[in-house]
């Protein structure tokens, strides 16, 4: 089996919405905000990394280009970066896990950039043992990770209010109570933990292969995944 964190993850999560998407590879017509939010934000920052600053790129006046602004103020000075968005894989067992590592820094430590509309005291306890960490750190035989956080801006455009003038004021936005707005932390690992977490996934991708052919009920739905992220599940009206 080919897999990612991403999809061990959603199998976990929701048997039934792993159905949809990779055994019946069904797409949702529209993105969710939040989704598209980190798409455009990390497309960005690899603009950064690639050019050392922010001109001629498209996003203009967007909550994006404010979130990517606070990065180059305020993260993008604390450590190098030497490569960017890199596909790594590697065979366990009789699968092959894949991953796309959003950085790798100049010590070899990886670099991975998180956005989030929580509190991050909570988003950053949250990380702490993120399998996507683990799984990543083994895809690259390394034990630390700097994990850069923002929020996403929380003010309204007001009324009469120009694009220009709001966004301007939401790259003001985050040079007040910094701190909770944009953090960069590092975490280390060890070998035994990154270890065990893969065989645990191992575990898992042969749960998949042992359900390849089954009826659609063996797909069942875990009813808590359904808003888990704050949002209606993207395959909730066909479930």
């Amino acid at each position: 089996m080919r897999g990612s964190i991403s999809k061990l993850k959603l199998f976990k999560a929701c048997r039934r919405a792993y159905y949809f998407k990779y055994v019946e590879e069904l797409e949702p017509v529209e993105k969710a905000d939040s989704l598209q939010t980190g798409t455009n934000y990390h497309e960005l920052l690899e603009w950064l990394y690639k050019h050392g600053d922010l001109d001629g790129v498209e996003e203009d006046n967007s909550k994006e280009l404010a979130m990517a602004c606070a990065y180059w103020k305020y993260i993008y000075p604390k450590f190098k970066v030497t490569a960017v968005e890199k596909w790594k894989s590697r065979n366990c067992g009789t699968h092959m896990m894949i991953g796309r590592i959003d950085g790798i820094a100049e010590d070899g430590s990886l670099v991975e950039h998180k956005t989030t509309s929580m509190n991050l005291d909570e988003f950053e306890y949250e990380l702490q043992w993120d399998e996507q960490m683990l799984v990543y750190m083994w895809l690259t035989d390394t034990t630390s990770i700097w994990y850069t956080m923002i929020r996403k801006p929380t003010i309204r455009q007001k009324k009469d209010e120009s694009d220009e003038e709001f966004f301007r004021r939401m790259v003001e936005w985050y040079d007040e109570d910094t701190d909770s707005k944009v953090r960069v932390v590092k975490l280390e690992r060890t070998q035994k933990e990154i270890n065990e977490c893969m065989d645990g996934l191992v575990t898992t991708m042969n749960d998949i292969c042992n359900l390849e052919g089954a009826e659609e009920g063996a797909w069942y739905k875990n009813t808590y995944y359904c808003s888990y992220w704050g949002r209606r599940c993207e395959y909730a009206n066909i479930c």
